[in-house]
């Protein structure tokens, strides 16, 4: 559906355009729309699927919604977890554990 900014739609266009209706705000978003725009751009679907994973995983971690959280006890040890896997350059590893150090 396109409007035309005079309130009229017209869906028989074919005008690949995106009007955003939106507008900034401080903060970090609810929900993201990138994952469509993507698709809409025709990006591969191994992207939009890691894509996806990210993003939800992203809003997970947003809404504390996280199964693993820290604590006090468990931080210590994964650190050294941390440490070895950087010094093993096991990135993938050590994202991972980045990740949950920050809860």
């Amino acid at each position: 559906v396109v409007d035309d900014g005079a309130g009229e739609k017209d869906e028989s266009s074919n005008d690949h355009n995106i009007t955003f209706l939106y507008t900034l705000g401080e903060g970090s978003c609810p929900k993201s729309f990138g994952i469509n725009v993507a698709r809409l751009a025709a990006l591969p679907e191994e992207v939009l699927s890691k894509a996806k994973t990210v993003s939800a995983n992203f809003e997970a971690e947003m809404n504390g919604m996280r199964e693993h959280k820290v604590s006090s006890s468990s931080a210590p040890g994964l650190k050294h977890k941390f440490d070895m896997a950087m010094g093993r350059e096991d990135w993938d590893e050590a994202e991972r554990i980045w990740r949950a150090l920050q809860q």
